[in-house]
């Protein structure tokens, strides 16, 4: 008998704590890589046995201190020795679930899977609007069709798959939030940042390419239409290969003074403006789960926000201002309307502040656990 209830907690063990092995190109400090690293604190504080294999790094990357790091080599992203050493990691360590993000890993995590023989977990960060064909996005489909699970954070990202990959399981499991330390912090605007003036805040990649299109051309053009009633500084947080042509622009525009670049700031710094800002602006043609947006939310700071599916999965139109991100008059009246109310629009961004509860990090953590279980039995 007490070999018998030994032999169930040992199982019940077995079934709970595991090992598992993430594969992400790069570490650094974008939103597929913050979730990562939320995910992995969720994991670490639960005592499983956490492994990230990667390419690259960044400065200033965040990194849990009990996560075991595994540096690939590779002469491009398409070297086949990379295959061999995360055939070779996964040989050597034993992960019990193999959990790939973005595409390129995808790829190459979910082959040494399928040779090794162990359960392969694809990530799906976006939607379809973020696959314009070729032949990466295909094969990727082609290799997610073989994967145990595959794990969207947003509806539109179990769509993607249901249509290309019907067979497939697909679980939703939304972003988590720092929630703890939001709402713990609080802090003064970086140095850099002197102004009485309402903020417009954006934070996010600076691009309008396949990665990203964030519309920030219309934002800026809708800046300069505010700024002839209602002066603002609009600060641009982030970077990417449109900063050049954005900062051009806004010279072009007469925007010198209301017009603020910033770069990469720290997520203290990012949740200082969003606390102090009069609206957080997000224009993207499309989404998966914006980890800027619900943070904004959690920052209790009135939103604008184009009318996509992936912000109407968060908010619905009595809890935020929708706009069409391609009319530039539609997005000035829009800003102009929060300025104007700010009392009532700050009042409903404090109540949304409670939706944000729903998405801790704890609660993703446990959501994921029940996909590795899943997949690992």
């Amino acid at each position: 008998m007490a070999h018998s209830y030994f032999s169930n907690v040992v199982s019940k063990m077995d079934d709970w704590l595991m090992r598992i092995l993430h594969l992400i190109p790069k570490l650094s400090n974008g939103g597929t890589e913050k979730q990562l690293e939320y995910l992995n604190r969720g994991l670490i504080s639960l005592g499983h046995d956490v492994h990230i294999a990667y390419l690259n790094e960044s400065e200033n990357y965040i990194i849990h201190p009990n996560v075991i790091l595994h540096k690939l080599k590779a002469k491009s992203n398409h070297d086949p020795l990379l295959l061999i050493q995360v055939r070779r990691l996964i040989k050597r360590i034993q992960p019990d679930v193999l959990h790939t993000w973005i595409l390129q890993m995808d790829i190459i995590g979910g082959l040494a899977a399928l040779i090794s023989g162990i359960p392969f977990i694809l990530r799906e960060p976006s939607s379809e609007m973020a696959y314009k064909g070729g032949w990466k996005n295909r094969l990727r489909v082609l290799i997610g069709q073989k994967a145990n699970a595959i794990v969207a954070n947003s509806l539109g990202g179990v769509e993607y798959w249901k249509k290309f990959a019907p067979g497939s399981k697909c679980y939703k499991i939304s972003n988590g939030v720092p929630l703890d330390e939001i709402n713990a912090f609080t802090g003064a605007l970086p140095e850099h940042i002197k102004t009485d003036l309402p903020i417009v805040l954006y934070v996010g990649r600076l691009a309008a390419d396949v990665s990203a299109s964030k519309n920030l051309i219309n934002l800026l053009k809708a800046v300069s239409i505010v700024c002839k009633t209602n002066e603002v500084l609009c600060i641009l947080c982030g970077d990417g290969p449109q900063i050049s042509s954005l900062q051009l622009l806004s010279k072009d525009l007469g925007l010198k003074d209301n017009i603020l670049f910033t770069k990469h700031l720290s997520a203290s710094a990012v949740w200082t403006l969003m606390k102090k800002s009069t609206i957080f602006i997000s224009l993207s043609e499309y989404e998966g789960c914006p980890n800027s947006v619900l943070e904004a939310i959690a920052c209790g700071c009135p939103l604008v926000l184009s009318d996509i599916p992936a912000h109407r999965e968060i908010l619905s139109k009595n809890q935020t201002k929708f706009v069409d991100h391609t009319n530039v008059q539609l997005i000035a009246d829009s800003i102009v309307k929060v300025l104007r109310h700010s009392d009532k629009s700050k009042e409903q961004a404090i109540i949304n502040k409670q939706i944000i509860n729903e998405w801790s990090i704890g609660k993703m953590t446990q959501e994921f656990l029940k996909v590795y279980n899943a997949v690992k039995k």
